[in-house]
């Protein structure tokens, strides 16, 4: 279905490009003021109530996003606790009832099973023992002053048990059992005190958001012992949100040449196109420009070159006759310019003419790093690596809405300092992309660990502790 949205400065000029695009048959199916102009959607007339449908479609996707949004960050209306506090308050019933039905705290719990266990284990030693004593074949009497004592079964202490005299192969395998014996207690000795168990749920939960081992610790640091478990957890959630780096601000509105580096694949383009849309409708199209440096790839830049088209940008190719540097210089007049980068491997024969090319660049040219968070962390650190060199000034954390933890990018981020400009969790343009934000991202990062958790558990939650339900 020929479906299209268009954007421009005034009425006008949207029909002129909309009769342009789609043809003489077009039919409006919507149009509204948006910051910088008028917003159009135009289809063919045959196929105008199926846009209508689409359109209405499209509209209570975006809606049921808002009221996502607006309960998870209670902003618009009355405020709304936030979906973590509720699930506190429920977990708190819970454990409210459970410690009603047994005395015992929740922070013991754990020592008291270990103690049982190994109360059983010690029964059933003793009970083996009882029994080969009573099927030993009885001995013939002996004077009194040879009779040998019979084995005491004392469990504390246990000395080591001298080897047998004379190979009695009964007294030998009970004291094989008497070794075990102190095997089990050594071993119920080191059972850690409840202030040291009070940190394991919370383990639990900084790894299943997928947090780096490194950064788990320095969370941990934070916490006291003996502390409440929903209090460890959301100190730990304060000093993540503080830890991560932020530029907290439209990256885009100081204007300049931005260039967006990162491997194959991670949505450099498509960033682009996102920030471009949201720069021309709050200013207007006549101060922004694109570029592309991908020229490796059959048919790379038409992507970006549909951008432009739609934004009435215009969009520069690098390629052998045209240099970067002689482009850019080109393009000095205008605001705001974004550059495209081809996204290459570091065993590509290519990739070196690339770096080379950027770091060649006269011009006051800024970098940002494209962070795919549905990649792994060893796939983002080697394009870290490949394009570090370079000065990056910040990164751009993308498909976010494709990953089942957060925590890699975000471990990423904090490790290394780089500063996040923005946040991007779908494919829509320009709505899907957000200004970086501490908070916003560890929230992002809990509910989507919240959600694969659930994903995980494929209806049967008694398979799958719910780490995230205390807080």
């Amino acid at each position: 279905m020929k479906v299209k949205r268009f954007f421009a400065p005034d009425m006008r000029q949207a029909m002129a490009r909309v009769r342009e695009e789609v043809g003489p048959d077009a039919v409006i199916v919507s149009n509204r003021r948006v910051a910088g102009g008028v917003e159009v959607v135009a289809a063919h007339e045959h196929e105008y109530e199926a846009a209508q449908v689409e359109f209405k479609r499209d509209r209570a996707r975006k809606k049921r996003r808002d009221e996502q949004i607006r309960l998870l960050t209670g902003k618009g209306g009355q405020p709304s606790p936030s979906p973590l506090i509720a699930e506190k308050e429920k977990a708190k019933a819970r454990i409210a009832a459970a410690q009603r039905e047994d005395e015992v705290p929740p922070a013991v719990t754990g020592n008291r099973n270990q103690q049982i266990e190994a109360d059983d284990d010690l029964e059933s030693i003793l009970a083996s023992l009882k029994e080969r004593q009573r099927a030993r074949p009885a001995e013939p009497e002996m004077p009194v002053a040879m009779v040998r004592p019979e084995p005491a079964f004392d469990v504390s202490p246990i000395s080591p048990v001298a080897p047998p005299v004379g190979g009695d192969s009964a007294l030998q395998v009970m004291q094989q059992e008497i070794h075990q014996l102190r095997a089990m207690l050594e071993k119920q000795a080191q059972i850690p005190s409840s202030s040291e168990s009070l940190l394991s749920p919370l383990e639990r939960k900084l790894n299943a958001l997928g947090l780096s081992t490194r950064l788990q610790k320095h969370l941990m640091t934070g916490v006291e012992l003996g502390m409440a478990a929903d209090k460890a957890w959301q100190n730990a959630l304060a000093r993540l949100a503080e830890s991560v780096p932020v530029m907290g601000e439209e990256f885009t509105e100081r204007g300049g040449m931005i260039a967006f580096v990162g491997p194959t694949g991670v949505g450099k383009t498509t960033t682009i196109g996102k920030l471009a849309a949201r720069y021309v409708l709050k200013y207007g199209s006549s101060s922004v420009a694109l570029v592309t440096t991908d020229t490796y790839r059959i048919a790379a830049h038409e992507q970006l070159k549909t951008f432009g088209r739609i934004l009435d940008v215009p969009v520069r190719v690098v390629d052998d006759v045209n240099s970067l540097e002689q482009v850019l210089q080109s393009l000095r007049n205008k605001r705001l310019v974004l550059i495209d980068t081809a996204g290459l491997s570091a065993n590509d024969p290519h990739s070196q003419q690339q770096l080379e090319m950027l770091e060649s660049v006269t011009l006051r040219m800024k970098k940002l790093l494209v962070v795919s968070c549905s990649s792994q962390r060893q796939v983002i650190e080697k394009g870290y690596e490949a394009y570090k060199g370079l000065g990056l000034n910040g990164c751009v954390l993308s498909k976010m809405d494709e990953s089942g933890s957060l925590g890699e990018a975000l471990s990423f981020a904090i490790e290394k300092s780089l500063p996040v400009a923005y946040a991007a969790d779908g494919q829509r343009i320009p709505d899907d992309i957000g200004v970086g934000n501490k908070r916003d991202l560890v929230s992002r990062a809990v509910l989507t660990a919240q959600e694969s958790q659930s994903e995980n558990a494929l209806g049967d939650r008694s398979r799958v502790p719910p780490l995230f339900n205390a807080g």
